[in-house]
C-alpha cells in the first residue's frame, strides 16, 4: 500500500511539473496579447520551459518562442508605417530570435498519422511570418552594415538566406524570394563575413553567387580573390583571377589585378601576356597599349619595342597624353639605362661616348615632356610626375634655368 501511495505521488509530482512548464508556455504567449507586452517576463516563462524536459522538445514551446521575436520586430515594423525610427538592435534581437525558434519548432512540429502523413500544428503560422518579414532581414542587415556592426549585419543576411532554403517552402508554387534579390542578399553576406572577418564564411557565399551568374557574380569574384589573398591561397587567387578574366574580358579590374600580380611577383612576361589578349579583344583599348609599353620599358628594357607600341597607340589618338607621356619615359628610362651601364666601363672615351648619347635620350623625352607640360591640365593626377621626371632630365642636362623654373612650379603644388 505504501509503495503504490509513493508511485502515486511521483506521478503526480511529474504531471504537476508538465501542467506548470505548459502552463509557463500560455503565459509567455498570453502576453503577446497585452499592450506594453513585458517582453522580458514572456521571454524568463519561455526560457524556463525550454530547459525543462517536460517541455524541452515540444513544439509549442519553441513556436511560442518565436513568436516573441516575431512580436519585437513587428512592434519596430508598426513604427515605420508611422513614419517613425525603428530599432535596428531591438528588430535584429526579434527576427533572430523568431529565426532560431522557428526552425527547432519547425523541427519538433511534424508528427506521422496513421496514414503515413507528417501533419504540422504550427507550420503554416510559421511560414506565414517568414514571408511576412523576410525582407526586414534585409533591411535590418543594411541597415547594421551600415552602422559598421559587421557580425549582426551577417546575421540578418544569413538567416534570410536560410529562410529561404529551408523545406518548409519546398512545395511553394514559386520562390518566396526572386532569384536576383536572392543572390544580392548573399553577395551582401559575403561582405558583411568578410567585414567581421569570417573569411570561410564569406568564401563559401561569394563561391555560390559568382557560380550563378547574376548581376553580382563580377563582384562576387573580386570578393572571392580578395578573401583568398587575405588568407594567403595564392592557388586559388589566381585561379579565381583567371575565370574571372576569361568571364568578364572587358573589366577592367580583373586583368588589371592579375597585370599588378605577376608584376609584384617579378613576372612580367605573364603579365604581358594577359595584356596581349586584352589588346586583342580590343585593340582600339588605348590603355592596355600604354600599360604593355610601360611594362617594356621599366621591367625588361625593352624600350624600342615599347616606343613601337607605344606609336599604335598614337596612330588611334596622337594626342592621347598617358601615350605620350609613356613615350617621354620611354626614352628617359632608356637614357638612365644607358648610363648606369657607363659606370662599369674602364674606358674614359667610352664612358664620356655613353653619357652622350644618354643625354641624347633625354632630349628625345623632353621633346614629348615640354608639349605635355602646357597642353596638359593642372589638375591632372600626371602633373606631377611629370614635372618630377623633367626635372630629373634638366639637372643631367645641366639646363640651370629650366631646373629651377620647373622646380619653382613644383612649389607651388
Amino acid at each position: 500500500m505504501k509503495r503504490t501511495l509513493l508511485w502515486l505521488s511521483i506521478a503526480m509530482m511529474s504531471s504537476a511539473s508538465v501542467f506548470a512548464q505548459k502552463s509557463n508556455v500560455s503565459k509567455a504567449g498570453n502576453l503577446l496579447y497585452q499592450d506594453p507586452v513585458d517582453y522580458a517576463k514572456a521571454q524568463e516563462y519561455i526560457e524556463m520551459a525550454k530547459m525543462d524536459s517536460t517541455t524541452a522538445k515540444d513544439a509549442k514551446t519553441w513556436y511560442v518562442a518565436g513568436r516573441i521575436g516575431y512580436s519585437m520586430a513587428n512592434k519596430e515594423v508598426q513604427k515605420m508605417y508611422l513614419q517613425q525610427q525603428p530599432d535596428n538592435e531591438a528588430m535584429y534581437t526579434g527576427l533572430d530570435m523568431m529565426y532560431t525558434n522557428y526552425v527547432q519548432a519547425d523541427k519538433y512540429d511534424g508528427v506521422v498519422d496513421k496514414k503515413g502523413n507528417v501533419k504540422y500544428k504550427q507550420r503554416k503560422t510559421i511560414k506565414n511570418d517568414f514571408k511576412e518579414m523576410l525582407m526586414n532581414y534585409y533591411n535590418v542587415g543594411g541597415a547594421l552594415f551600415n552602422l559598421h556592426a559587421f557580425d549582426k549585419s551577417f546575421a540578418m543576411f544569413d538567416e534570410f538566406v536560410k529562410i529561404v532554403e529551408l523545406p518548409m517552402f519546398d512545395d511553394e508554387k514559386k520562390p518566396i524570394v526572386e532569384d536576383s534579390t536572392f543572390q544580392q542578399v548573399k553577395y551582401y553576406a559575403a561582405i558583411a563575413a568578410s567585414r567581421s572577418e569570417q573569411h570561410e564564411v564569406a568564401i563559401k557565399y561569394a563561391s555560390e553567387v559568382a557560380k550563378a551568374n547574376s548581376n553580382e557574380s563580377a563582384n562576387a569574384y573580386q570578393l572571392l580573390a580578395a578573401e583568398y589573398m587575405a588568407t594567403a591561397d595564392t592557388a586559388n587567387y589566381l585561379n579565381t583571377l583567371q575565370q574571372a578574366c576569361e568571364l568578364y574580358p572587358t573589366n577592367p579590374y580583373f586583368v588589371g589585378t592579375i597585370v599588378n600580380y605577376y608584376v609584384a611577383n617579378a613576372q612580367p612576361d605573364k603579365a604581358i601576356e594577359y595584356i596581349d589578349a586584352e589588346i586583342n579583344r580590343n585593340p582600339a583599348n588605348i590603355e592596355y597599349i600604354n600599360v604593355k609599353a610601360s611594362l617594356l620599358a621599366m621591367q625588361l628594357n625593352r624600350f624600342e619595342e615599347a616606343r613601337q607600341v607605344l606609336q599604335q597607340a598614337l596612330a588611334i589618338d596622337p594626342k592621347n597624353i598617358n601615350s605620350l607621356y609613356e613615350m617621354g619615359r620611354a626614352w628617359a628610362f632608356e637614357g638612365d639605362y644607358i648610363q648606369e651601364k657607363a659606370q662599369d666601363l674602364t674606358s674614359n672615351e667610352a664612358y664620356k661616348k655613353e653619357v652622350a648619347r644618354a643625354k641624347d635620350m633625354y632630349r628625345e623625352a623632353l621633346k614629348y615632356y615640354e608639349p605635355l607640360r602646357t597642353e596638359m591640365a593642372a589638375d591632372n593626377q600626371l602633373r606631377y610626375d611629370l614635372l618630377q621626371n623633367m626635372k630629373v632630365l634638366y639637372l643631367r642636362l645641366e639646363d640651370t634655368a629650366k631646373y629651377q623654373e620647373v622646380n619653382a612650379e613644383l612649389q607651388t603644388m
